[in-house]
């Protein structure tokens, strides 16, 4: 059946009303509009169910009058019979707003039986000028080619192979069912109806011709394709049964139930079928093409209903004043099953218009589109009209009627049907922040290896043996790996590169300050040896030192790798504002990174604590003033940059504080442990001697006595001159 929602849509008729019958053919037909109604973006308002059986003329007014003035629609879906749509047209034209809407009927209207309301003829009926313009459906009417020249060479012979020709041959021509030879002799009439009689007999006298009043009915083709649907079930279950080459008729077919053909029947399909047209008089025969009158595949849909096939009539005035309904599209189905709705709009009236075409129909909308981005809000008064809305700045378009918010991370696209992810972000190597940094990271490498070469080249010096060139050289690897580690906070997060960082800026700070404590433990050691024992205190080898520092430095190992076993590096996404997207490693915006900090912060209060211990010691053993300097140095920048980077919400400046933080505890290190060695090492040879390196500082508190005691540092005696100090 073909669905006024169809219809609207080809006229983009979207605010209609709808009045059907409370009967098995209103209700189903209603509620399959309703059922298809988001499908083509139509909307029914107020729909009126008519009880026929019990509605006055009242009543009709009522359904009427609801759709007048509770509505704006111009279009009214009529799903009933005639008879309920006449007391319809009598209700509007009462009310005076039959003019007011386009009518559109259901097949209804055609398969009443009523002739004269499909093609009147009449003039100036009410119901007629109410109707004007409407639009209603029949089923598709075509003359079938080849019938009219084949049932017109039919005669009395073919009583041969129909035995109920002669009947209708007896009626088609008039003629008295009562036989001549059975009628009473004396009867006045005998001599008119014997010559009836053989006139009906008389084959050269009698023919089925359009002057005798043949004509071929519209809905033909349907009876062929119900014969040939027969036929082609038959066919098909005799192959099934019976075989290919089976000749006559086999056991298996000699008694058919309904249930068995029911199920062949529905598998039928054929088209473009030749037909062998035999005439009855000389047994001449001619083959013919039969096909589905809309040139398609005729099969049964749902394997009960026939292919869709209907006239699209449109109700109008004709020169002469009467009203009649002309033919203006069909509705069909395509090969692939899809509908196809044909309309000529050329041909297409409403009321009086002397041309046609849609524009002169009026619209039936009660809002206008929305844009893709906006979505429809309902009005109270009528749910069928609507208002526009945008929907928010980081809301997406869910369906018609709602909107969602976009997840953080994420902005609606531009036409605002769903969410894309927001660019990530991310301080790469080629921002000014991390040139910034790399550029005193880079500062900082290469004086570590200029460093790192003068220690190597001039490691035979005294002053390069006092510092302890082993726990230096260890001190150095630390503040190179210090500087190194910017790049890996620069990179691009992802689990390597976050692995490094959490592990690495503890391991910096630990390696540095670990030789450092070494360092001055093992001085506050040798200086402060109560007995005076001309033999070396106990593991002040630097085989000693190394393993000291290693296992100091292996609890950080530990606690770096319980952590990142507990919390395993990876990289995820920051949202600090709806439009960034923030690629970090996780744990970069909270605090959990000064876990690493805090066994490095203990060494550093250890470190100074020895330093101070030391400060009195000879003059080229004495770097209490420099380690101290470093230390406070290092606290300072702590108390500068942690801060910062705990309260910072911009990625950049937390990154670029990280390994700032670093580059400049290395730069300190550098700066306060390693320049002034060197700077006497290359502007100042004449103090790289072992009486300055061993000269005590004047305040200090190590008494002389009168052995010479001899100091054992990494293997290289010195000794004190106890005598040329006296002589002073």
């Amino acid at each position: 059946m073909i669905h006024p929602n169809d219809r609207c849509r080809q006229f983009e008729w979207t605010y209609v009303s709808v009045v059907y019958s409370d009967t098995e053919y209103g209700n189903h037909g209603y509620e399959t509009l309703v059922s298809l109604a988001s499908k083509y973006s139509i909307c029914f308002s107020a729909p009126q169910r008519i009880d026929k059986e019990r509605f006055s003329r009242e009543d009709y007014d009522n359904v009427i009058r609801t759709i007048a003035n509770k509505t704006e629609v111009r279009v009214v879906v009529l799903f009933a019979e005639k008879v309920t749509t006449l007391h319809v047209m009598d209700a509007a034209r009462r009310l005076g707003v039959g003019t007011r809407f386009v009518w559109i009927g259901s097949d209804a209207w055609s398969t009443s039986n009523h002739r004269n309301f499909l093609n009147p003829g009449r003039r100036d009926e009410p119901e007629e000028v109410v109707l004007e313009g409407a639009l209603a459906v029949q089923p598709l009417s075509r003359r079938m080619s080849g019938f009219d020249d084949y049932f017109a060479s039919l005669t009395l012979a073919h009583e041969a192979v129909n035995p109920w020709f002669r009947e209708f041959w007896r009626e088609f021509h008039r003629c008295d069912e009562k036989n001549a030879t059975e009628a009473d002799s004396e009867d006045a009439d005998y001599q008119e109806q014997y010559e009836r009689d053989v006139a009906c007999s008389d084959e050269a006298r009698q023919r089925i011709a359009r002057r005798t009043g043949y004509k071929q009915q519209k809905f033909l083709h349907f009876v062929r394709d119900a014969v040939y649907s027969a036929a082609h079930a038959l066919h098909d279950m005799f192959l099934d049964r019976c075989g290919q080459d089976y000749q006559g008729m086999c056991e298996a077919v000699e008694h058919i139930d309904g249930a068995t053909l029911s199920k062949y029947l529905a598998n039928v399909s054929f088209k473009g079928t030749l037909v062998m047209i035999i005439d009855a008089k000389t047994c001449a025969g001619k083959t013919s093409l039969f096909a589905d009158e809309a040139g398609n595949k005729f099969r049964f849909m749902n394997g009960v209903d026939g292919p869709p096939r209907y006239s699209i009539l449109n109700y109008q005035r004709a020169e002469d004043g009467s009203y009649r309904w002309h033919v203006v599209g069909n509705y069909t189905q395509s090969e692939n099953g899809s509908p196809v709705l044909q309309l000529d709009q050329r041909v297409m009236k409403y009321r009086s218009e002397e041309e046609g075409g849609r524009r002169f129909f009026p619209n039936s909308t009660c809002a206008s589109p929305c844009q893709a981005s906006q979505v429809k809000v309902r009005e109270k008064q009528d749910p069928c009209c609507w208002r526009c809305r945008n929907c928010g700045l980081y809301q997406f378009k869910l369906d018609d009627h709602r909107c969602e918010d976009c997840e953080w991370g994420t902005r609606p696209t531009e036409d605002k049907t769903s969410c894309s992810a927001i660019p990530e972000e991310f301080i790469d190597y080629s921002s000014p922040w991390a040139v910034s940094a790399m550029a005193v990271a880079t500062c900082g490498i290469l004086l570590t290896i200029f460093v790192l070469c003068v220690f190597w080249l001039y490691s035979e010096t005294p002053i390069i043996k006092a510092s302890g060139r082993e726990l230096s050289c260890l001190l150095l690897l630390g503040t190179l790996a210090s500087f190194l580690m910017t790049f890996a906070i620069i990179a691009r997060p992802n689990t390597q590169t976050c692995a490094i960082t959490r592990f690495g800026i503890g391991l910096c700070y630990t390696l540095c300050y670990s030789a450092l404590v070494t360092k001055t433990n093992r001085i506050h050691r040798i200086f402060n040896n109560a007995t005076n024992s001309p033999h070396k205190p106990r593991y002040t080898s630097p085989r000693s030192q190394l393993i000291i520092t290693g296992i100091i430095t292996f609890i950080e190992v530990l606690i770096n790798g319980a952590w990142l076993l507990k919390a395993p590096p990876s990289a995820t996404y920051a949202f600090p504002t709806r439009d960034t997207r923030l690629r970090i490693c996780q744990g970069f915006d909270d605090r959990s990174y000064t876990i690493g900090l805090i066994y490095p912060f203990i060494l550093i209060v250890v470190c100074t604590v020895y330093a101070v211990k030391t400060r009195k010691c000879p003059e080229g053993f004495n770097e209490t003033r420099y380690i101290a300097f470093t230390n406070y140095t290092t606290m300072i920048l702590w108390l500068a940059f942690v801060p910062l980077y705990l309260a910072s919400t911009s990625n950049a400046i937390r990154v670029v504080t990280l390994a700032l933080s670093l580059s400049l505890s290395a730069l300190v290190q550098l700066a306060c442990l390693f320049f002034p060695k060197v700077y006497i090492v290359l502007m100042k040879p004449e103090k790289n001697t072992k009486e300055l390196v061993m000269a005590h500082h004047r305040s200090s508190s190590y008494l002389p006595t009168p052995a010479t005691p001899v100091v054992i540092l990494n293997g290289n005696p010195f000794t004190f001159n106890v005598s040329a100090r006296d002589n002073k």
